[in-house]
């Protein structure tokens, strides 16, 4: 989902990206999708559109993660989330990392129907099926099976895509985003670019894990 955003007096990029996403260097996720020329150059009461990228958190020195989901989530409780999230269930947390912390708060609402499963809609959300105890997590129905009607939260979370071979950042754009022309393609192939700190478009790697920007 898109946030309309209006520049105030201060503003700049870099600070837009560390207040939506926490990491200020995702700031040419904003200017990619805003067609700015100049980053520097923000004019007070224009109306950026700001792409869904998930939050992240840099763990610092001292960082557990029962204190990060209180601290996050204000529930001790939702460390599973965070754990699932970047793997990190059996391990412990690296000084450095950036971990993603999924958004439980501004979520969607699906309605169940026939055939779906946790792991059906992790896969279709997020492209990943074994990121399903999120979900699970999110609607408080831990080890019970889903029913056809019942309206589940959607926690925000932005896709991912391992990367196989003969996989290029343009044919990934395309697939995640539909096929409306070389100029959006150029733009979608730069966004995703810009939410993954790739330098080279054109260079990405067998099993490199690629994150998609929600922008509906």
């Amino acid at each position: 989902m898109t946030t309309e955003y209006h520049v105030v007096s201060g503003d700049t990029l870099w600070a837009l990206a560390e207040r939506f996403y926490g990491d200020g260097g995702l700031f040419p996720v904003i200017s990619v999708i805003n067609h700015l020329a100049d980053r520097d150059q923000l004019v007070v009461g224009e109306e950026l559109q700001i792409p869904y990228v998930t939050f992240r958190h840099q763990v610092a020195a001292g960082d557990t993660k029962p204190a990060l989901a209180q601290q996050l989530y204000n529930d001790v409780g939702m460390v599973q989330v965070i754990e699932i999230a970047n793997h990190a269930a059996q391990r412990d947390l690296i000084v450095g990392e950036w971990l993603l912390i999924p958004d439980l708060a501004n979520v969607g609402h699906h309605t169940v129907v026939p055939g779906e499963t946790w792991e059906v809609l992790s896969e279709r959300w997020y492209g990943e099926f074994n990121l399903w105890p999120i979900i699970e997590i999110a609607n408080h129905m831990l080890n019970q099976d889903l029913q056809p009607g019942q309206v589940l939260v959607q926690p925000r979370l932005n896709r991912r895509h391992t990367v196989a071979a003969g996989d290029t950042l343009w044919k990934l754009a395309v697939d995640n985003y539909g096929d409306y022309g070389d100029d959006r393609n150029h733009t979608m192939v730069a966004l995703v670019a810009a939410a993954n700190h790739l330098a080279n478009p054109d260079h990405i790697e067998a099993g490199q894990v690629i994150f998609f920007p929600s922008l509906g």
